[in-house]
């Protein structure tokens, strides 16, 4: 992962990629290949995409393909530490005594954060019959170690598996324009057709993907109407879109000073 900033004085990157180095260690990014990767328009504020990426309110009513294994307990998925949750604590405690770095870590500024969460049941993949959609990849312990969640705001989520890696780029086209690219990574040595199949490996998040369109696209649409007024967010249900928004204010407010500089 490639992360690019245009700031005259770019923030120090070491903490972030200590961290992220060793969460990801397990997974060997560097032994992975990119298997597929789309690119779809989103016609909404690229700040309402990563809304609805920070909460799952929607997502029993919307995913019904990513519901089948993900987890929408706002406990795991929100802006808490994940062992708040005892599926959540169970899991943390059995990823780590295997070596696997799990517990919930985010930044002083909060603008990114980590952590390993189970999948529902016995599922092991984001795959429709929550079995593996590729082989375990070499430096996991065992299947079923869940999704290690890695966000890093302004413009990426990934998730983390045992046996692929789900890359997340949003950037912004225009006001009301956001891309969206996600890339799907196995193992360099597995083959298509042998040891994966292209369909079972991404069907659920090409699903998710054009479902969460439609979502922003029509949050986008209520915004853009004379008649909308804001309303409150759930403290318990979306408590990550709170935290998103908090740090998106507090950026700007860090920021103020230097735009008032250079206004003068």
């Amino acid at each position: 992962m490639v992360f690019v900033c245009l700031a005259a004085t770019a923030p120090d990157f070491a903490p972030v990629k200590a961290a992220a180095d060793c969460y990801t260690a397990p997974h060997r990014p560097l032994d992975l290949k990119v298997a597929h990767q789309s690119r779809i328009i989103e016609r909404g504020n690229w700040k309402l995409v990563l809304e609805n990426n920070r909460e799952c309110y929607h997502c029993a009513g919307t995913h019904p393909a990513l519901c089948r294994t993900f987890n929408d307990d706002p406990d795991l998925v929100g802006s808490d530490d994940s062992l708040s949750s005892p599926a959540g604590a169970a899991h943390v405690k059995r990823c780590e005594e295997a070596g696997l770095p799990s517990r919930y870590l985010i930044a002083p500024q909060e603008n990114w954060r980590l952590v390993r969460i189970p999948f529902v049941g016995e599922a092991v993949s984001y795959t429709m019959d929550g079995k593996a959609a590729a082989p375990t990849l070499p430096g996991m312990p065992f299947a079923n170690a869940g999704s290690l969640l890695f966000f890093h705001y302004p413009n990426t989520w990934n998730h983390y598996l045992s046996d692929h890696v789900l890359t997340f780029r949003v950037l912004p086209v225009s006001p009301t324009e956001t891309e969206v690219v996600t890339t799907w990574l196995v193992h360099k040595d597995a083959v298509e057709g042998r040891d994966y199949d292209l369909t079972r490996l991404t069907e659920v998040w090409l699903a998710t993907n054009d479902e969460d369109r439609r979502v922003v696209e029509e949050n986008q649409a209520g915004i853009n109407s004379p008649a909308y007024e804001p309303g409150p967010y759930s403290a318990r249900q979306e408590s990550g879109v709170i935290q998103f928004v908090d740090w998106y204010l507090a950026s700007l407010a860090r920021a103020l000073p230097s735009i008032r500089v250079a206004a003068e």
